[in-house]
């Protein structure tokens, strides 16, 4: 008798890529308009940096007191309370009429995101077979591709038809369709460590390296996320919203592709031909000038972000028994985090800096993007190390 074939389809996992395509669609709307929001608010370069990142400060400030929580009650109900969180503030968006609001709005919105992320990946990861743990993750995330095709282009054609208040509400009333998604799913039993504030039940030791390299990626990632149509605008290319289309279609084939030789090959081989792809879409955001320039750009980097994210999110899942997933994923989201932090208000310090130097943005915004090499350099550093550890513990095996 053949063995039987495990399979990651299930019930609760279905339901919870449709959550992940909810709050996504939501974020995407919201990230790839809040620059131009912001932007049309009078904010400078460097303050479209500062509100789009600020969700990062809260969202590390919270994560050492929620980490151990993820372990400890309900993954379940405190993945409710962070989507109820970020429903509301949502709404607050297109509420206040200030960039001062917008930032507090964002501060706020981070006490969710800080949570929401984490706690749905070590969820999902609870009804995942080992066997099939990498092309599970990276299937899950493809709800983020298919929200990446409808949510940014979305968002931004609701801003001009409806404008942006109304286009918040329906970004609010998405969450709220995720909130209703988990509450479905019925949390399987798993042993719940006891809730102490302690460093190795707030982070897990062995996903540190997996989430300083997506931190060092992820530096370049919000980059794109934040200056991409402000460039692209600056340039003289108009329907931006194209380029997240393509990003995100083109996402729907390298995410599974990639996850299934993760399987089959090993993560970390797979990583270094994802950052190759990365580091060049880069170089092609820095030449582009059109909108078949700004396409290149996007097929690289959803063969770049779209191999390197959902592949260092499972190892540093894997790298840890159940019980503690919580605080890998805490790790991984951390990196992430941080990243997001660091890549926009550096990169509007960059281009608020060089234009008066230059003489010009778009020559500013270019080379803003080659700069974001230096961290793309550094994680595929952090990569070829861990991947030289893994093999040195083969051999010892």
């Amino acid at each position: 008798m053949g063995e039987r074939k495990e399979s990651i389809w299930s019930f609760p996992y279905v339901v919870l890529m449709g959550v992940n395509l909810f709050q996504s669609m939501a974020a995407f709307m919201t990230n790839t308009t809040l620059p131009v929001y912001a932007d049309a608010l009078g904010a400078t370069p460097s303050m479209v940096g500062v509100i789009v990142s600020s969700f990062s400060i809260t969202a590390l400030l919270c994560r050492p007191f929620a980490g151990p929580a993820f372990d400890s009650f309900s993954r379940k109900r405190l993945l409710m309370a962070s989507q109820l969180v970020i429903c509301s503030c949502m709404f607050l968006y297109g509420v206040v009429g200030s960039l001062e609001g917008l930032v507090a709005v964002r501060l706020a919105h981070g006490v969710g995101i800080g949570c929401s992320g984490p706690l749905a990946m070590s969820l999902v990861s609870e009804f995942l077979p080992e066997s099939k743990f990498a092309s599970g993750i990276s299937i899950y995330a493809l709800a983020q591709s298919f929200a990446q095709v409808v949510g940014p282009a979305a968002g931004l054609y609701l801003v001009d038809a409806i404008g942006f208040s109304p286009s918040y509400f329906l970004a609010s009333g998405c969450i709220l369709v995720a909130v209703c998604g988990v509450a479905l799913i019925r949390e399987p039993f798993r042993e719940r460590l006891p809730y102490r504030l302690k460093l190795d039940r707030m982070f897990a030791p062995e996903a540190v390296g997996k989430g300083v390299a997506l931190m060092l990626l992820a530096t370049s990632f919000s980059c794109m996320g934040a200056y991409v149509v402000l460039y692209g605008y600056s340039v003289g290319v108009e329907s931006m919203g194209a380029f997240f289309v393509v990003y995100a279609i083109c996402l729907l084939g390298t995410r599974p592709l990639f996850g299934s030789l993760a399987d089959r090959f090993g993560a970390p081989r797979m990583l270094i031909v994802g950052i190759a792809f990365f580091a060049a879409s880069y170089l092609a955001l820095s030449l582009a000038d059109s909108l078949p320039a700004f396409m290149v750009a996007a097929v690289l980097g959803s063969a770049g972000f779209g191999c390197c994210g959902p592949l260092l999110q499972s190892e540093a899942l894997a790298s840890v028994p159940p019980s503690r997933r919580g605080a890998a994923s805490n790790t991984a989201f951390t990196g992430l985090d941080l990243g997001m932090l660091i890549g926009p208000l550096a990169g509007g310090t960059i281009v608020e800096n060089l234009t008066p130097v230059l003489g010009s943005q778009p020559e500013a915004y270019s080379l803003m993007w080659v700069a974001m090499l230096v961290p793309a350099a550094g994680a595929l550093a952090v990569i070829l190390r861990f991947r030289k550890n893994a093999e040195r513990e083969t051999k010892i095996g």
